[in-house]
Parts: structure tokens; C-alpha cells; sequence
């Protein structure tokens, strides 16, 4: 199998990881990375012996790329991604894909006319715990999913300076709902602020509803813990899932029904079956590098499509316009 030449682009606090990723992963060569600050570019060039740019077309113009990764802010995603599809690259967007749908549409076509892989980085979907439990789901095990519930929370990132909590965290979710339930939400509530951040909404709860299957996130920058959970409930069971510490625990339930000596319906509910799930750790993001440099040599589908990061945006704008946000410029 012939060697990719790939690129970073945008070596931030994301971006430095995908550029070691890369480095570990076989018949992959990282062999530039590109920053506008040309000291960050030049200490990670050192760092994987590759080369440093601070300008993107002579970068494409010098090297030879296969692939890239777009790990720069929000604003920029859209005339890096133009760029790099003009030119014949493939490429990997950080989550959100653009900051709109008219240019994520735009994206999304030139990316398909050039015959391209274009996919986009939401890492929870290669989360071990989220493959699993999308496994237990899809087998019928909890049955009939009746809602889920997401806590996304911690404190303030200094590297985030062009978004608010719900275009930077709760597209993770929203993004992990739709691939759980395989459909998308009908119904948006919810509220948002401005606690300790004047400048963008740094807390927000969202409701969502699909059919008759509900959905709450809660995503903050104002709590001084990290955490990062699910949990589900189905007709048949429940599930608790740590996206950090990657740990599953399913319950199964234990109950009858019948009717009582005064002909009222009744469930008994026994002790449940609880189950820690035996997963192997693995990083998201190389499990996630790994996938698109699969779809390049294989030429197939990614896991999140171009299509499927537009529908996590729009679903997560049209949470904002329910907010009356305007994203942030």
C-alpha cells in the first residue's frame, strides 16, 4: 500500500495531537504542518521532524499532500477547506464543519465534484464506550430507547476564541444522539447565558425530542470539575457511559406485570442485572485518524460524512436561533 503525505493545519491544542497521531500511524507521513504563528509551527515541526509553514497555498504548493487535517478556529474552516479541495486534497475538518450551512453545502459539493473524502472530527462516535454502546442499542438489549441524558461541563478553555458552549460542546452531543437513534430531532428547546464569559454563552441546557424519544444536554464552561457523561433509559434496561475513563455499565431490568386483587396494573420491579462492560481503552482521536486514512486507501464512506457534521450544525444553529444567539465572528 502506497504512503500518504498528510498535513496539519492549524496546530493548536488540537492540532498538536492530530500531528502525532500521525506519526504512529503505518504508511502515513507527516511531512509538514502549517500555523500562523510561525514559532508554534516551527517547535512541532522539531518536534516530528517534519516542515513548518505559516502560509497554507505555498505549503500545498511545496509538498505533495494526500491528506490534511483542519484543525484551525471555527472561522477559518471554510476557506482552508476551499483551498484544499481546490487542489485535490483530502481532508479532515474539526467538528463544526463551517460555521454555516450555505458554506457547508458549498464544501460538501466541491468536495463530491473532485471525488474527495471529506470527513469531520467528532471524535465521540470512535470513543470505545460509544461503539459499544451503540452495539448494545442497535441488538435491541435496552430495548426501546425513552430518552437520554448528556452532562458536558468544566471549566473555561483559553484556546476557544470563536465559539459558544453550544457550537464547542454540545454538538458532541448532538451529533452522538442522532447516530444513536439514527435519526435526527423534530423539536428543539432550550435556554443559554453568559455567566463568567461577557463575551459568549458560556452555559446552555438543550431539550430535544424525536417522536416519542427524549434528549437533554447540559453543557457548561462555569463548572471546576470536567465531566463528561450519558445515560440511557430503554424499556428494557439502562445504560451509565464515561466518555473520559471510556467505562460502560449496563443494567438489565428485572420486572413482571400483572394485575393486582383489585384488578389495577402493576409492575414489580426485581433487582437489576448489572453489567460492567469489558472495553479496550483506545485514544478517539487515533482510532479516528486511523478511520479517514482507511477511507482514503479504500475509498470509502466515513463515519461522519460531510452530510451528517452539516446536520449536527444545523441542528445546533437552529438551538441558538431558538436562543436568539448569533454565532460569534
Amino acid at each position: 500500500m502506497s504512503n500518504l503525505k498528510v498535513a496539519v493545519i492549524g496546530v493548536g491544542n488540537m492540532g498538536k495531537h492530530h500531528a502525532r497521531n500521525y506519526t504512529q500511524i503505518k504508511n502515513v507521513t507527516l511531512v509538514s504542518v502549517c500555523d500562523i504563528q510561525e514559532s508554534v509551527a516551527n517547535e512541532l515541526a522539531t518536534q516530528y521532524n517534519c516542515k513548518a509553514y505559516t502560509c497554507l497555498n505555498k505549503m500545498i504548493e511545496n509538498e505533495n499532500l494526500d491528506a490534511v487535517s483542519i484543525t484551525a478556529p471555527t472561522r477559518y474552516h471554510y476557506e482552508i477547506a476551499k483551498v484544499v479541495i481546490k487542489n485535490n486534497i483530502n481532508l479532515l475538518i474539526e467538528k463544526p464543519i463551517s460555521d454555516n450551512i450555505e458554506k457547508s453545502n458549498e464544501l460538501i459539493k466541491l468536495a463530491k465534484k473532485n471525488n474527495l473524502t471529506l470527513m469531520i472530527g467528532h471524535i465521540e462516535r470512535f470513543n470505545p464506550a460509544v461503539t459499544k454502546l451503540k452495539e448494545i442499542i442497535d441488538e435491541g438489549k435496552l430495548g426501546k430507547i425513552t430518552s437520554l441524558i448528556s452532562k458536558r461541563v468544566g471549566a473555561f478553555p483559553a484556546q476557544i476564541k470563536d465559539a459558544n458552549v453550544i457550537i464547542d460542546l454540545a454538538v458532541h452531543d448532538i451529533d452522538i444522539f442522532s447516530y444513536l437513534l439514527n435519526k435526527n430531532p423534530n423539536q428543539i428547546y432550550g435556554n443559554a447565558g453568559r455567566a463568567l464569559n461577557s463575551n459568549r454563552e458560556d452555559y446552555a441546557e438543550i431539550f430535544l425530542t424525536y417522536g416519542d424519544q427524549n434528549a437533554f444536554i447540559q453543557v457548561n464552561w462555569i463548572t471546576p470539575i470536567r465531566i463528561r457523561n450519558l445515560a440511557i433509559t430503554g424499556t428494557k434496561g439502562y445504560a451509565e457511559l464515561n466518555y473520559m475513563t471510556q467505562e460502560l455499565t449496563v443494567y438489565e431490568s428485572n420486572y413482571s406485570s400483572d394485575f393486582d386483587t383489585f384488578g389495577d396494573y402493576i409492575i414489580k420491579f426485581g433487582n437489576p442485572t448489572k453489567k460492567n462492560i469489558s472495553l479496550e481503552k483506545k485514544e478517539p482521536l487515533a482510532n479516528e485518524l486511523n478511520h479517514f486514512i482507511n477511507c482514503i486507501q479504500t475509498k470509502s464512506t466515513p463515519l461522519i460524512t460531510g452530510e451528517n457534521g452539516k446536520k449536527a450544525l444545523e441542528i445546533a444553529l437552529k438551538v441558538m436561533e431558538k436562543m436568539q444567539i448569533s454565532i460569534k465572528k
